[in-house]
C-alpha cells in the first residue's frame, strides 16, 4: 500500500495538472462570461480532469469496475463539497477592495482563484482518500 505522504505528492501533481486546465479555462472565458459563469465551467472541467487523472494515476488500484460508478458519485460530491471554500474565496476575492486594485490586469481573474485553490486542494485530498478512493484495506494503520 503507497504511503500518505506518496499518494498525497501524487495527488498534488494531479492537481497541477487540474489547475493548468482550470487556468487555462478560466483565462479563456473570463472576457466572455460573466465572472462567476467562467469561474464555475472553469471548476467543473478541472473537476473532471482530476477525477480521470486519479482514477489512472493516484488511487488506480483503490476500485474494481464495479465500484467506478460509486467512485464517480463520490467524488462529485466531494468536488462540490470542495467547491464551496474554492468558488467561495473566489467570489470574496473578487469582490474585495484589493481586487479592485488589479483588476484590469489580465492576470487578475486567475491570480483571484489561488486561495480557494489552496484550501480545495487540501479539503479534496482528504475526501479523496479517506471517502472516495477509500478500499477496505484502507482501515489498517498505513505508515510510511
Amino acid at each position: 500500500m503507497k504511503s500518505t505522504i506518496l499518494q498525497f505528492f501524487q495527488f498534488s501533481v494531479v492537481g497541477q495538472i487540474s489547475f493548468a486546465v482550470d487556468i487555462a479555462v478560466l483565462w479563456l472565458l473570463a472576457d466572455e462570461l460573466p465572472l462567476m459563469w467562467a469561474r464555475i465551467l472553469a471548476f467543473a472541467l478541472a473537476v473532471l480532469t482530476n477525477w480521470l487523472c486519479h482514477r489512472l494515476y493516484t488511487f488506480k488500484e483503490h476500485a474494481t469496475l464495479d465500484a467506478k460508478l460509486k467512485e464517480a458519485t463520490q467524488f462529485a460530491v466531494a468536488s462540490l463539497v470542495g467547491l464551496l471554500p474554492n468558488v467561495g474565496l473566489y467570489w470574496l476575492t473578487i469582490r474585495s477592495d484589493v481586487y479592485a486594485h488589479y483588476s484590469d490586469w489580465s492576470f487578475a481573474p486567475v491570480a483571484a482563484m489561488l486561495p480557494g485553490i489552496f484550501v480545495g486542494h487540501c479539503l479534496n485530498f482528504v475526501l479523496s482518500k479517506y471517502w472516495v478512493f477509500k478500499r477496505k484495506t484502507d482501515d489498517v494503520v498505513d505508515y510510511p
